[in-house]
């Protein structure tokens, strides 16, 4: 009779046994540890150090050691203050809990359970998180899904998703729907034109795009078989005498077949000085084309051309310079003729044409001008215009050491100025004055002189608005202050108003000395 059961290998009562319960708690432990089985890992060779009652770990290591030693591919047990290895069986699954992986045992070692779903084939069906169905045989239920090119194997790079059908007659399409009701439908639609069609209500499609299979004939609207390069339909519905309909179409036929030169339709400008039987090259600044919009105003008559877009020639034109640019215009709010507004120029620089001044009518986040009057590019964010290049910055250095008496806020002269554009800062009161609202950088470096043998315990400096503190961008240094070495460095963002002022000032405790002109300075600018 055998002592152990054929799966589990749990220990049986023997017939007239002494002490049946140690057998019985014995195989009861060691169903408790295979039942549902959970190990800690699967990548240790040695016991932990301090188990837990009832620990377990898979044994993956060939050569375990310690108290593993022998138990190579067994599922260890800590209980009762000691490790006992059960050995598995073909089938048992695992799961590592700091893997969050499952595994299966086969063949004499542990594999990873997804190994083993990633190579199953010929499935009838397949659900990604919902259920497939005899129509919809893979059926995915996710926020996306993603098809790349094959990089393991790896592949050729591409990836290409293939709608086969049977004949021209089906569809190999995209269904695009919105609470499971048809929108769109993108593909070969009942014969082999690409096309779009849409639907607001899923059951009624018209056409949104087609293209021929045979010319490659592009149509748009309601262009249903398109036979011209490009054929565009749209219609404007309306009632009665309001209904409109307007057709854009462009056709192109003919050609040579012996010289191989298909139709062809193109809009070309051709334009020259003098007559068509004597034509003369055009000048500097000719027009060669143009577009031009015009309006009708209350008085009873149509505007001048108030909007352009036109080409114009960049130089005379000769047989090797034919130097071209694009002019747009506009006109502005509450005048009545158009000036210049962007060029893109012959030497492919992008021109906004200087207005004298920021616009006030029509201003809105996101303009950008040239303001003539500041002589730099500025900025609408919304609510006001803001200065983009030109902006005021400054570099300044004092030419003499600072006497600082001890404990009083001094203010420092910076009397010169390396760098001073815009001049929004005064060498003579070594202070910065902002010339428009908005936020503003400083940096400021002060170099320490003793006086003598004062020993001054600690150096400070801060930056003052409008005559006091700033309250942001202030350091200090403490302690032993070494002559001609000790620095201190601050640096501030503030917001400022037009006409604050911004200066520099420092101070010793305990006993005076000197601010020295040598590695100290003075900067700022106006951020954009």
């Amino acid at each position: 009779m055998a002592s152990t059961t054929r799966h589990l290998a749990l220990p049986l009562l023997a017939a007239g046994q002494a002490q049946k319960h140690v057998t019985h708690n014995e195989a009861l432990g060691l169903l408790d540890a295979l039942v549902q089985l959970a190990c800690l890992d699967k990548d240790r060779a040695a016991p932990p150090a301090s188990p837990a009652e009832g620990d377990r770990y898979l044994l993956a290591a060939a050569s375990p050691s310690g108290a593993w030693a022998g138990l190579a591919g067994q599922i260890v047990l800590f209980q009762d203050g000691v490790w006992t290895g059960l050995q598995p069986r073909p089938g048992w699954l695992a799961y590592v809990a700091d893997e969050g992986e499952l595994y299966l045992y086969a063949g004499g070692g542990w594999t990873p359970l997804r190994g083993t779903i990633q190579s199953l084939q010929n499935l009838g069906r397949l659900g990604v998180n919902t259920a497939a169905d005899g129509t919809n045989r893979l059926a995915v239920k996710a926020d996306a899904a993603l098809f790349s090119w094959d990089d393991v194997t790896p592949g050729s790079g591409h990836m290409r998703l293939a709608l086969n059908r049977r004949s021209a007659a089906e569809e190999a399409a995209l269904v695009l729907q919105s609470g499971y009701q048809t929108r769109a439908l993108f593909g070969l639609i009942g014969n082999d034109q690409i096309s779009l069609k849409v639907s607001a209500d899923g059951a009624s499609f018209v056409p949104g795009f087609t293209s021929h299979p045979a010319t490659g004939c592009f149509g748009l609207g309601l262009t249903a078989t398109p036979t011209a390069g490009l054929h565009l339909t749209t219609v404007r519905s309306g009632t009665g005498a309001g209904a409109v309909t307007q057709d854009v179409q462009v056709n192109s036929y003919g050609g040579d077949a012996a010289a191989n030169t298909p139709p062809i339709a193109t809009f070309v400008a051709q334009v020259a000085r003098g007559t068509p039987a004597s034509p003369a090259p055009i000048k500097a600044l000719d027009r060669f084309f143009g577009f031009f919009g015009a309006g009708w105003r209350p008085d009873g008559g149509y505007s001048s051309n108030v909007v352009a877009f036109t080409g114009f020639a960049e130089e005379d034109f000769t047989a090797t310079g034919n130097g071209t640019g694009i002019d747009f215009l506009t006109t502005p709010v509450g005048a009545t003729g158009r000036r210049s507004v962007v060029k893109f120029r012959a030497n492919g620089a992008l021109e906004l044409q200087p207005q004298a001044g920021a616009p006030a009518l029509g201003a809105a986040a996101g303009q950008i001008v040239f303001d003539s009057t500041l002589g730099a590019f500025r900025g609408h964010d919304g609510a006001r215009w803001w200065r983009l290049t030109g902006l005021p910055r400054f570099c300044a250095a004092t030419t003499f050491d600072n006497y600082l008496a001890a404990g009083a806020w001094t203010r420092v002269q910076f009397n010169a100025a390396d760098a001073n554009e815009q001049g929004a800062f005064a060498p003579a009161s070594g202070r910065f004055t902002a010339a428009e609202a908005g936020p503003h950088a400083f940096t400021a470096n002060l170099a320490y002189r003793r006086n003598g043998a004062s020993a001054p315990t600690a150096f400070e400096a801060q930056f003052y608005r409008n005559g006091a503190p700033a309250g942001r961008g202030r350091a200090a240094l403490t302690g032993s202050l070494v002559d001609g070495v000790s620095c201190l460095g601050l640096g501030t963002v503030l917001k400022l108003a037009a006409g604050d002022t911004v200066e520099v000032f420092a101070r010793f405790t305990g006993a005076d000395g000197y601010v020295a002109a040598a590695d100290s300075l003075f900067s700022g600018r106006q951020l954009p």
